[in-house]
């Protein structure tokens, strides 16, 4: 069960991370664009977020299943 969470958090820290490019962030623009956030820095500020915590929880979880194998 672990395992595929594992897989999950990391296909969604891939999916997140790879289109934010210095020049051009397609992921801030469509989470701008949603209508969900008030501002774009809302939106940035719920990017950075998501990535640090996807981030983290990809990092733990490694740790675990590291500790059982």
């Amino acid at each position: 069960m672990l395992k595929i969470l594992q897989l999950i958090v990391g296909f969604l820290l891939i999916v997140v991370i790879v289109p934010q490019t210095p020049t051009e962030n397609i992921v801030l623009r469509k989470f701008a664009e949603t209508g969900l956030f008030t501002s774009y820095g809302e939106a940035k500020n719920f990017l950075k977020f998501l990535t640090w915590g996807l981030i983290a929880a990809f990092l733990i979880l490694t740790f675990i299943l590291s500790l059982y194998n």
